[in-house]
């Protein structure tokens, strides 16, 4: 009888060591990969902060580059001319590219479904999308 209550709590003692490492494991591993999940999206947000700093870097850069630019004569004036400025009388053209227009043989030669009381109709219903 001694030998069964012996073997008994040895049985009870190892399981519950076996219930205490595998859960301690368990928990372990559970917070390794919440862990790890957080410091690759940590490190996906750095790299992207890296390429923005490389980007306004450039930035700078380019306009450091026009600022130098101001200083040389030869320069300032075609920056200014670019902006529209010429000199003391001379007359500047600026012409603005029309949007292009689709021409008139054109839309009276497409195919229409629906009458213009129709498309009227289904604008003011709200059916106009469908």
């Amino acid at each position: 009888m001694a030998n069964l209550k012996t073997l008994g709590s040895s049985v009870f003692s190892r399981l519950l060591t076996f219930l205490l490492i595998s859960s301690f494991l368990f928990f372990l591993f559970d917070t390794y990969q919440e862990s790890y999940g957080s410091y690759k999206v940590l490190q996906s947000s750095l790299q992207d902060k890296q390429e923005e700093v490389v980007l306004i870097q450039n930035q700078i850069d380019e306009w450091n580059n026009q600022i130098a630019d101001l200083d040389d004569p030869e320069k300032a004036e075609l920056i200014l001319r670019k902006r529209g400025y010429g000199e003391p009388g001379e007359v500047l053209y600026r012409f603005e590219v029309p949007e292009p227009v689709t021409p008139i043989e054109e839309t009276l030669k497409s195919q229409r479904n629906k009458s213009l009381l129709e498309f009227v109709i289904d604008y003011v219903v709200g059916r106009e999308g469908e």
